[in-house]
């Protein structure tokens, strides 16, 4: 094995984190596909040291491969997992202390979500990336109740002419962020459908708890006078992003993937009927099935992109 396949290996099992027995199976089967790819390219003519970085170019980084081959075994490691499940906990943080009241903490904490995002997807998204890129999603979500509040008081202006250029700026740049909010959602869930369905449905798991919060504070008077009034509507949030962090560490760390759906399934159903009966008790079981039919479709979308994609 020349030092430039066995550098890569090296590289690679220090990333795997499968066991002794696990790994050395798995680079048995590396090297005799190196192997074979290298003599197969030789009888083309190419030489041997292009030959074998153009095998290895075929794996892609040893870190990305690492987190391919963990997903086929559904390993998660600890830390991942950890690492994974503090997203919807520092979420549940933000929303129990009603960040939005200290704009500068605010910013600041959703930098400190975009960064580790950014940081996971650098990585090759490991396992905990997608939890933290579903925490990043919220965002396009409060910037459209932002752009849609924009509309909703300039609008009226517009039909009667008495707005102006910088408020026709307002609504032309509402107007586009809405396809443009639409495409960046939709293109994370495409590219998290390709590694994997099962990590799209963690990446949309936030958003419908985001949109309660919009629905809540819309109600409430909008961004002027809804905030105020959201205090046990924050106070519910919390507890469900804090059972969803919970829950998130049982799905990266279950062994099979019969598990992961079910508990994926299993604790949206239960978060949905838990923060019904406390916001809506007299809604009945029609308006609880017709929810929870909702949320389920909206989660196990990516399965059906799946299998069309």
């Amino acid at each position: 094995m020349s030092s430039e396949v066995a550098g890569y290996f090296e590289r690679l099992r220090g990333h795997l984190r499968l066991g002794e027995s696990i790994e050395s199976d798995v680079m048995r089967e590396l090297s005799a596909h190196v192997e074979d790819r290298v003599a197969e390219l030789g009888r083309r003519g190419v030489p041997a040291d292009r030959a074998r970085r153009v095998a290895l170019d075929g794996f892609g980084r040893p870190r990305t491969l690492a987190h391919l081959l963990r997903q086929a075994q559904m390993v998660t490691p600890w830390s991942e997992a950890l690492l994974g499940a503090a997203a919807f906990l520092f979420v549940a943080l933000i929303v129990g202390v009603q960040l939005w009241h200290m704009p500068a903490l605010a910013v600041g904490a959703a930098a400190a979500v975009v960064a580790l995002t950014l940081y996971g997807l650098w990585l090759g998204r490991p396992a905990w990336f997608y939890p933290w890129a579903g925490a990043a999603l919220t965002m396009p979500l409060a910037a459209g109740y932002i752009a849609f509040a924009v509309l909703h008081r300039e609008l009226p202006r517009l039909l009667d002419g008495s707005t102006d250029n910088l408020a026709l700026a307002g609504i032309a740049g509402a107007a586009l962020y809405f396809p443009v909010g639409l495409f960046v959602v939709a293109a994370a869930v495409m590219v998290a459908v390709r590694r994997d369905w099962l990590d799209a449905s963690i990446l949309l798991s936030p958003l419908p708890g985001a949109l309660v919060a919009i629905i809540g504070m819309h109600r409430a008077g909008g961004l002027t006078g809804g905030s105020e009034a959201l205090s046990g509507t924050a106070l519910l949030l919390f507890g469900v992003y804090l059972c969803m962090s919970m829950a998130t560490l049982v799905v990266l760390r279950a062994p099979v993937r019969s598990l992961k759906v079910t508990m994926l399934v299993g604790s949206a159903l239960v978060l949905l009927s838990g923060s019904t009966l406390l916001l809506d008790p007299g809604g009945g079981l029609v308006t609880l099935a017709g929810r929870a039919a909702l949320l389920l479709a909206f989660l196990l979308s990516p399965a059906l992109v799946a299998r069309h994609a």
